[in-house]
């Protein structure tokens, strides 16, 4: 069409025309947006102030129409994915759709954006017909038609949606995005905190926008990647804020406090930064009622009783064997094999070797036996570190197994990053760096248990030896100790502790042939056999050297017997043990309080056993 026919076409479909100079955006008439244009006009133009044969505009303000303007590859993107279809619409060479007509029907007022990416413009004139020069590659570009129907009533939350495009397209033309991890958390974060979109809107966001800057295909662009995203943040008392995101992003923090309050109403000052956000307890705490009619699946374990879902700690001295250990337990999980003399639940298992190669592994898991299992672990030498992709990693091997039942990692130093130096303290920091790994495990409904040491120093408590702040045992579920013994004669324990299972502490031997622990026994009740026989047999000898006969024993002549000493702890356990030994009948009462007797004495020469 010419641009007389064009003039008459939007003429008749109720538009105010505005002829303008070939292949320009403007004419020079004074009155350019008060006059009232007509054919006529475009053929005879005033004091030479367009071309007859020029392009042609649409006066906004007269024609009552709001003018949505993409200008960048991004804001086009976003554009057709938000905005109303179902409207006139305007290309422009090969940039694709970037003007959407909407009717003015509330008499709004242009908003000012930045013009280099987005335009929301109630008046002024915009190039509907002819050629102008592209900003980014400078040349001359063709406006034409796209969808050639009436301009649809504006829709209340078209504001809203344009800064929304506005906001994304400025956020994925400010960096390079590798991933949807930290980074998505963060953005999501931000979303929940400072604008009221419901979790839908924050997943449609986060899928659209990374369907942008990231490579189609890219493994984290799946639907359940930006749940686990949402329902992250809705879980926590506390949401990062945009000073948080600004150092993420490398943006100076005032820059992404303007641009989220695009899209959201933020705080007056920073110190709404260290502010939790509010949980209203008595709408939305636990209804304990509903709670105790409610079927909750029970406790999963991938060893029974003593490894249960959750993060565990397993800690031992350099050499006690802790890898070859955890190498035969993913073998007896994977095979639905008896671990310790325990059941396990049969599943997948992922093992993370990364103190070894591939040749230590082949050579152990001939030693162990497991070389022709008929199903073989998950197996890795090389591991991202916490919070740079590790756990992005891990759930996308829960996602792709049928059964996923325990991850191990050994060890925890290989995959702790280097941190700077903070205010927190080293236990606010452990705490801090396995908080995500410990929500991984729990919602799964998974076991992770992570390989450390412990110190050569005595502690009271034998937990205490594990290396690391209080943080790594506050954070953990459960903890498991290995102790191999010092000597070739000393007795080889596994000990553990948790919030959801009984303390077990097993007595184990160490098989040179098998290279594996075997069970002895519950190292407790082991331990508490052999004191009362110790104790039975010091009383023996104690009756047997007394000259005169004397049937009645003290504690304090037992354990000097034994050569401990009155304060010990081995003294005191004898005293307990006694009492206890007389309670149950094994031992009767003298006449002396405090003074015990053998049941059944002998003649002299023999012992009363």
């Amino acid at each position: 069409m010419s641009s007389i026919e064009t003039a008459e076409a939007l003429i008749k479909q109720g538009f105010a025309i505005v002829p303008l100079k070939k292949n320009k955006k403007h004419n020079t008439d004074t009155d350019i947006l008060e006059r009232d244009y007509t054919v006529q006009d475009v053929l005879n133009p005033i004091n030479n102030a367009w071309d007859s044969d020029g392009n042609l505009g649409i006066n906004l303000k007269k024609s009552k129409l709001i003018d949505i303007d993409l200008e960048k590859k991004s804001s086009i993107h976003f554009g057709s994915k938000w905005l109303p279809k179902n409207t006139l619409t305007l290309g422009s060479g090969h940039k694709g759709i970037t003007h959407y007509f909407y009717k003015n029907i509330n008499d709004e007022e242009t908003q000012t954006y930045d013009k280099s990416l987005i335009e929301y413009r109630c008046d002024g004139q915009t190039v509907v017909y002819g050629s102008t020069v592209d900003k980014d590659s400078g040349q001359l570009v063709e406006r034409y038609w796209d969808r050639t129907i009436a301009p649809a009533p504006a829709p209340k939350n078209l504001q809203e949606i344009a800064k929304k495009i506005y906001f994304a397209s400025w956020l994925a033309d400010s960096r390079e995005w590798a991933n949807a991890n930290e980074g998505a958390l963060k953005l999501d974060s931000c979303i929940k905190r400072y604008t009221t979109w419901n979790e839908t809107e924050r997943e449609n966001f986060l899928m659209d926008f990374f369907s942008y800057v990231l490579p189609q295909g890219h493994r984290d662009l799946t639907e359940k990647k930006f749940q686990r995203i949402v329902n992250s943040n809705n879980k926590e008392t506390k949401n990062s804020g945009y000073q948080s995101f600004s150092k993420h992003c490398d943006i100076p923090p005032p820059m992404m406090k303007k641009m989220l309050g695009v899209i959201g109403n933020m705080p007056s000052g920073d110190e709404y930064e260290k502010t939790p956000s509010r949980r209203d307890f008595k709408r939305n705490g636990v209804d304990m009622n509903a709670l105790m009619n409610r079927d909750i699946p029970p406790l999963k374990f991938a060893v029974q009783n003593i490894l249960p879902e959750g993060l565990v700690m397993i800690a031992g001295r350099p050499k006690a064997m802790k890898s070859w250990t955890m190498l035969d337990l993913v073998y007896c999980v994977e095979n639905g094999a008896k671990f310790l003399g325990q059941d396990v639940e049969k599943g997948n298992a992922l093992y993370l070797a990364l103190e070894d190669s591939e040749r230590r592994l082949k050579d152990r898991v001939l030693k162990l036996g497991h070389a022709f299992n008929r199903i073989h672990p998950t197996v890795d030498v090389e591991a991202p570190y916490i919070g740079f992709g590790l756990e992005e990693d891990i759930q996308k091997w829960i996602d792709e197994s049928k059964s996923p039942r325990l991850i191990v990692i050994d060890t925890l130093a290989r995959i702790k990053p280097r941190v700077k130096r903070s205010n927190g303290t080293a236990y606010d920091l452990d705490n801090e760096l396995l908080r995500n790994l410990q929500k991984l495990a729990i919602s799964n409904g998974i076991c992770i248990a992570m390989i450390s040491h412990l110190s050569k120093t005595q502690t009271d408590y034998s937990f205490d030896r594990i290396t690391g702040s209080a943080g790594l045992q506050g954070m953990t579920d459960a903890m498991w100790l290995i102790d191999r013994g010092d000597t070739e004669n000393s007795k080889a324990s596994i000990t553990g502790r948790g919030r959801d299972i009984m303390d077990f502490s097993y007595e184990v031997k160490w098989n040179d042939q098998t290279w594996k622990y075997e069970f002895v026994g519950n190292k407790v009740e082991i331990e508490r056999n052999e004191n009362r026989a110790s104790i039975l047999n010091a009383m023996t000898c104690l009756y047997l050297q007394d000259q005169e006969k004397n049937r009645q024993v003290k504690p304090s002549q037992v354990y000097k017997y034994l050569d401990h000493k009155a304060q010990s702890k081995e003294a005191k356990n004898i005293s307990r043990t006694m009492l206890r030994m007389c309670e149950g009948g094994e031992i009767s009462t003298g006449s002396k309080f405090g003074n015990y007797m053998l049941n059944n004495l002998v003649k002299d020469e023999e012992v009363p056993f």
